[in-house]
């Protein structure tokens, strides 16, 4: 039993409200403990002082004054508000000395972000915003687009109102031939279409005189080169100062092979992969659209020559003006694949290195200095930062400042509620 229980049974057997078990713990606790058997005694005397004096009588009327006055305390008590309610639980709430810790950690980080970056409470807002309007704008062309489709030209020219014989838009015929196509405008590709390309990384040792091969072999085989990068691998000093770069070369595809073999002899292959692809039948495939979609657009041109109605020369105009934008995209695929096709793509990697055959090297004189060299370079970075974070440090002190003062005042405040 601990002190504080045996305090409450103290009080309880003086009152006469404890039983014969709790009497029994209590007299084991006072047998154990010299400091609750004197203040049992105390309290046992009290109690003896004041059962030896004399009781005072009351004065006249006081029960019925007293009675009258908690009546009028009755009809006065009102019950408190929420926000009373709220109040009075704050003051009476009591937080442990680790949690005001917890709680200050990312009140300081908020604040160090806000101060360092700032605070706009409106970006997200605008962003969302902004978005939704474009989804609406997006959202809105497809409807429009969705019921022109549907409602506006195919409602009001129905198949029986087209010419005998005429092409419905619906219709998609495909061919694997170019038979049914020798009479149109473009002049389509015959046999197989093979798009090529390569990737080529080689170890070489002068790297500025294989860069200039490179460039010859391009320009003699009709080609160019598409686009080109170098860089330095900076070490401890100038004579390792290598470089590595890469090349895309888009060559026609006779030479494919020859320049391929001709790059691989100008150092040490150290990856190669080749990759083809055969686009025959979708090429053909969107030939054939073409040439149908050019047929559809022939007989909407009949039919708007034959057009009375404002409406009906509207309508066929939006639908020839689809048509004429799936006919050019469809056309620019086609020259992109004849275009890769003829000219092959050939992604070359350079790495320059000392030798090509692995060799023991003698030791550097320059050892010691370039540790030396390492040496104030790590000192230097140290330097930098110990100056990043003091300006840090001086332009955040405000707030670390007012961070510091509000943790002062929170201590104040849990010591004195902690001495109440």
């Amino acid at each position: 039993m601990k002190c504080e229980q045996a305090r409450d049974l103290m009080h309880a057997f003086v009152d006469d409200q404890v039983q014969s078990k709790e009497i029994e713990k209590l007299n084991q606790h006072i047998d154990s403990c010299e400091s609750c058997t004197v203040e049992f005694e105390e309290i046992k005397y009290l109690v003896q002082l004041m059962g030896e004096m004399d009781l005072k009588a009351l004065p006249k009327g006081f029960e019925e004054e007293l009675h009258e006055k908690l009546v009028l305390a009755a009809q006065d008590f009102e019950k408190p508000s929420w926000f009373d309610v709220i109040i009075k639980k704050l003051k009476t709430f009591k937080m442990k000395r680790m949690y005001y810790g917890f709680a200050a950690v990312p009140v300081m980080i908020m604040i160090v972000v806000f101060a360092t970056r700032g605070f706009n409470p409106l970006k997200g807002s605008m962003e969302e915003s902004a978005m939704d309007v474009m989804e609406y704008g997006m959202l809105e062309v497809e409807t429009v687009a969705a019921s022109l489709d549907a409602n506006g030209l195919r409602a009001n020219f129905s198949e029986s109102a087209l010419p005998a014989g005429s092409i419905s838009t619906d219709a998609k015929p495909k061919s694997e031939s170019l038979s049914d196509l020798e009479n149109t405008d473009l002049d389509y590709r015959e046999g197989r279409l093979i798009i090529q390309s390569a990737n080529l990384r080689l170890d070489l040792e002068k790297y500025d005189d294989v860069i200039a091969q490179i460039h010859e072999m391009v320009n003699q085989t009709g080609g160019y080169i598409e686009s080109e990068s170098t860089s330095f691998k900076y070490y401890n000093s100038d004579e390792d100062n290598l470089k590595y770069g890469y090349l895309t070369l888009r060559v026609p595809a006779e030479g494919y092979g020859s320049i391929i073999t001709s790059i691989k002899s100008l150092g040490l292959v150290v990856n190669e992969s080749n990759n083809a692809s055969d686009i025959t039948k979708m090429y053909r495939d969107t030939a054939a659209e073409i040439e149908n979609l050019k047929v559809t657009e022939a007989r909407f041109r009949e039919i708007m020559a034959q057009a009375v109605e404002i409406e009906d020369i509207l309508n066929i105009e939006n639908e020839l003006t689809r048509l004429r934008g799936s006919i050019s995209n469809y056309e620019k695929q086609i020259q992109d694949w004849e275009a890769l096709v003829d000219m092959t793509t050939i992604y070359v990697e350079l790495n320059e290195v000392k030798n090509l055959k692995p060799v023991v090297e003698p030791i550097d004189d320059s050892l010691i200095g370039k540790a030396i060299d390492g040496l104030i370079g790590t000192v230097n970075r140290i330097i930098r930062g110990l100056e990043n974070m003091f300006i840090w440090i001086i332009s955040v002190s405000p707030y670390l400042i007012a961070l510091a003062i509000a943790g002062l005042l929170v201590g104040k405040l849990y010591k004195k509620r902690r001495l109440k």
